[in-house]
């Protein structure tokens, strides 16, 4: 092997080196920010009483995800893609989250391209179950409604008995409204959580990612990832911890 040769892949392999950090960075700062947009969002969702979910089925959530930026597109065909973090309550706590996607076809008004921001509510006692299977569709493995606001719904509304997830997206001026998702699909986002959960820190699967089942059953404490605390904390805060 030539010397120039050798001092060629010797080169390729010390700029490998140097900007692998600086990807792996870039990533989880990108998490990170998905993360604080995620709380901002449930910040926003409860923020006016008229448009805000019944306080009862807030009470009533077994699990929660909120996925800020829902990106729209339709030209003909509709379709949309959106990223968020799921989290489900362990005793008097919320769990560690589990970065999470919607995608599929489309909803609500189509004129153009849209931006909504989309939380789903679980209010079925298997939904842990259901959101670490890795991927399932909205209406289809699991009953979707949109969801109700304000004083909309009785007192005496039962919502462990009714769909599995109530779902909300931003609509008009910035007001939630609830919205039916049917024929989107929930998957896991196994690539974030092998990013926000680094090998050794928590179960995994036989794949190396993070086994989610463990994460949602898993209360957040003092020592889960400073990335995912936003979204954690906005649950406490916002939605509140206890049922």
């Amino acid at each position: 092997m030539s010397g120039s040769r050798v001092l060629f892949q010797l080169g390729g392999a010390l700029v490998l080196a140097l900007l692998l950090p600086v990807v792996a960075n870039a990533q989880a700062e990108k998490l990170d920010e998905r993360a604080r947009s995620a709380s901002r969002v449930l910040a926003h969702l409860v923020a006016d009483p008229k448009t805000a979910p019944p306080n009862k089925l807030l009470r009533s959530a077994v699990c929660m995800a909120a996925v800020p930026g829902v990106k729209e597109a339709a030209f003909g065909v509709g379709g949309k893609a959106g990223y968020g973090l799921a989290s489900c309550r362990v005793g008097d706590r919320w769990s560690l989250p589990s970065y999470m996607a919607l995608k599929g076809g489309s909803f609500g008004l189509q004129i153009g391209g849209q931006s909504q921001d989309v939380v789903l509510v679980f209010t079925h006692a298997d939904a842990p179950q259901l959101i670490a299977s890795s991927n399932f569709e909205v209406g289809g493995q699991a009953s979707v409604a949109a969801g109700p606001v304000g004083s909309s719904i009785g007192a005496n509304t039962d919502f462990s008995k009714g769909s599995a997830i109530y779902s909300y997206s931003t609509k008009g001026a910035g007001a939630f409204a609830g919205i039916s998702l049917a024929g989107t699909k929930y998957e896991v986002d196994d690539k974030a959580n092998r990013t926000a959960y680094p090998a050794g820190s928590h179960p995994t699967k036989p794949d190396k990612s993070p086994d989610v089942a463990r994460l949602l059953a898993t209360a957040a404490g003092a020592d889960m990832p400073a990335g995912v605390k936003p979204f954690v904390d906005a649950l406490n805060e916002r939605i509140g911890a206890k049922r």
